[in-house]
């Protein structure tokens, strides 16, 4: 809010003498941070845009491989509903015990 202020009362030129020789330049310097700071609003408005879009509308691969991976996450849950428990399968030959390495 200050610094508009400053811009605007820096328009007029003070009749009294207050006016010093580095006033332009302090001019310039506001501008120029207020020119820095709402383009830096505006990359951040941006990025936060951007993302938002991605996630409400995908590119058409994305929401392809994002289908696929829902419809087979169901299919895997629906299968493991349906099937019992399987039992441990008994060691083979040519496997270790568990604690193979504690002796």
């Amino acid at each position: 809010m200050y610094l508009l202020l400053a811009f605007f009362t820096s328009l007029r030129r003070p009749e009294g003498g207050s006016y010093v020789a580095n006033t332009a330049a302090m001019d310039w310097f506001v501008i120029a941070t207020m020119c820095c700071f709402f383009f830096l609003l505006g990359c951040f408005a941006t990025g936060a845009y951007v993302i938002w879009r991605r996630s409400t509308r995908p590119d058409p691969h994305v929401k392809l491989l994002m289908e696929l991976a829902a419809s087979n996450e169901e299919e895997l849950i629906r299968e493991a509903d349906e099937k019992p428990p399987q039992q441990i399968s008994p060691r083979e030959s040519w496997e270790r015990p568990p604690d193979w390495w504690k002796q």
